[in-house]
């Protein structure tokens, strides 16, 4: 009789593939030797197929759903998030309203379901932009900042030194306290060389202000103590918020990052690491990495956290050209100089629309018009002249809105209209009407072109202001010190993509799965510069390859 045995290994190695790479593969490898083989196969298959996806530009976008009594994991961003064997752990993190939590979540990679974790010991404080590490089955959590409250006005933020360990198997949180600690600390980086934490830059506050630093602390998590190596002179300019790869034990690559307003950085670091990492005499050294291809570096590179994907690093983020006019957005959420106490959905007035000539565009008919009621639009403006109540003017307030546009039947008492307090209102109403129906018609368009299309296939082109997969090469970063971006594989000026993208954002987390990313939280951002809602995210998206047929298509 016939059995599973009797299968051809590439027949089992495609059913295998099609199994959950967490638990239930590991449960596969167990049942014989010839399992255990082809489960082997099917890993380094998978990484292989995701790499190609990442590098030809067609990968798959996945969102999980929830049963409608599920609760999940609470909306926040600026959090802190690892991979440990087939969960993903998020910390902290704070909500638009910039209030910071200090709860652990575990999220189960295989089974899609979010548990909080009611742990015991002594609890880190709620705080956001704190680092944390996997190491020997615990969680290293590190630094961070909360926000003031409200209420009693005028208190300062707080910045954080405090160092946790969360006991994984006994789920217990346990503060330590080594000597030579850091000074309080947020938006730093870290990783782990062997047993030894390397934390560099991060938000200080220096003589009641906040300052960015370019200093590196190592933990040593078997000797129980910090250190601070001596690093050459030549190194990168302060900064926080940035991207830390671990290349291998000896070698780090840090990737932009922010120092402060109006600075904003994408230039790449390396820094090399003795050999015998103990050794506090000998120098660590940084050097530049000369970057090839930045016409196809990402937009705006310091908002989007960055990944290690085999030889390369991947990066989220928008088809568009670099441009720093958004760049008041990171540092605004970011440096707590100046904390926001304003609320977060805060209007800023567009730039005048240009002036358009009277022969490019037939004016608007009145009849066309909404009648404006005092807010639905803007704002009435006063007028110096009581204006006649049966015929009221349109007009366009500095800021591009349109005022106010009623018509109405003139009664039999109405005396002559009166002049305009503007010399040459008529012709300025009719180019506003002019400007407006451009910018109607442009709002028509968009709206289209957003519009799911009646095609069966599920391949689909993001438009330019979703995300996208961008990878610089780091094969060459240690032997000649260069990278080198990858150019988008476009189709039709875009990339192909199955599934649905996410719009950009920033403050997000990225980890690396078993042959997929694992995109968590975040805050929107617009790529134009425009302002969002600001509504912090709590959805977990998979950025996997598809189908091998796709490859094919």
């Amino acid at each position: 009789m016939a059995s599973v045995n009797d299968l051809p290994e590439e027949i089992l190695e495609y059913i295998l593939c099609l199994i959950s790479p967490y638990n239930d593969l590991r449960s596969c490898r167990q049942v014989c030797h010839r399992w255990y083989t082809c489960c082997q196969g099917v890993v380094e298959k998978r990484k292989s197929r995701f790499f190609t996806a990442l590098k030809v530009g067609c990968v798959k976008w996945f969102s999980p759903t929830y049963p409608s009594h599920i609760i999940p994991i609470s909306r926040r961003y600026s959090h802190s998030a690892c991979v440990f064997e087939s969960s993903m752990y998020v910390f902290g993190g704070c909500t638009s309203t910039n209030t910071t939590f200090n709860d652990l979540w575990r999220f189960d990679l295989g089974l899609h379901e979010w548990t909080r974790l009611l742990t015991t010991g002594t609890y880190p404080s709620p705080k956001a932009y704190a680092s944390m590490v996997t190491w020997n089955n615990c969680l290293v959590l590190f630094g961070g900042w909360t926000y003031p409250s409200l209420y009693p006005l005028h208190q300062q933020w707080v910045l954080f030194s405090e160092l946790h360990v969360y006991d994984i198997l006994g789920n217990r949180w346990t503060q330590l306290y080594y000597p030579g600690s850091p000074p309080p600390t947020a938006g730093h980086s870290a990783s782990v060389h062997g047993s030894v934490m390397v934390v560099f830059g991060g938000l200080q506050k220096q003589e009641g202000t906040s300052a960015s630093t370019n200093d590196v602390f190592c933990l040593d998590l078997v000797r129980q103590c910090w250190f601070k190596p001596i690093v050459s002179e030549h190194m990168p300019k302060p900064r926080y918020g940035h991207s830390q790869i671990k290349l291998d034990e000896t070698h780090i690559l840090i990737l932009a990052g922010c120092g402060g307003s109006n600075k904003l950085y994408n230039d790449m670091w390396l820094l090399t690491i003795p050999t015998n990492i103990y050794n506090r005499s000998e120098k660590w050294h940084w050097e530049q990495i000369f970057v090839e291809e930045s016409d196809h570096m990402p937009s705006q590179m310091w908002y989007n956290p960055a990944c290690k994907v085999g030889n390369s690093v991947v990066v989220l983020s928008t088809c568009g050209t670099n441009s720093a006019s958004a760049g008041g957005n990171m540092a605004q959420l970011l440096v707590p100089g100046s904390v926001r106490r304003q609320p977060a959905n805060v209007w800023i007035p567009p730039v005048q629309p240009p002036e358009v000539r009277p022969h490019e565009h037939p004016p608007l008919e009145r009849h066309q018009l909404e009648p404006n009621v005092n807010g639905q639009r803007g704002f009435l403006r006063p007028g110096i002249h009581p204006v006649d109540q049966a015929e009221s003017s349109s007009d366009e307030n500095d800021d591009g809105n349109v005022q106010g546009a009623h018509v109405g039947q003139g009664t039999s008492g109405r005396g002559r209209p009166r002049p305009s307090i503007r010399p040459n209102a008529s012709s300025d109403r009719e180019r506003r009407l002019q400007v407006l129906s451009r910018m109607t018609e442009r709002i028509r368009e968009l709206s289209r072109q957003q519009e799911p299309s009646g095609a069966t296939s599920s391949k689909s082109s993001p438009s330019r202001s979703s995300v996208t997969p961008h990878m610089l090469d780091i094969s060459q970063v240690i032997s000649r010190r260069q990278a080198r971006w990858w150019p988008i594989n476009q189709s039709n000026g875009l990339p192909t993509c199955i599934g649905s993208p996410p719009q950009p954002s920033l403050l997000y987390s990225l980890v690396l799965g078993r042959g997929h990313l694992i995109m968590f939280g975040g805050i929107p951002h617009d790529p134009t510069g425009g302002q969002g809602q600001e509504t912090a995210s709590n959805t977990v998206i998979f950025v996997s390859a598809p189908s091998s047929s796709y490859f094919a298509t």
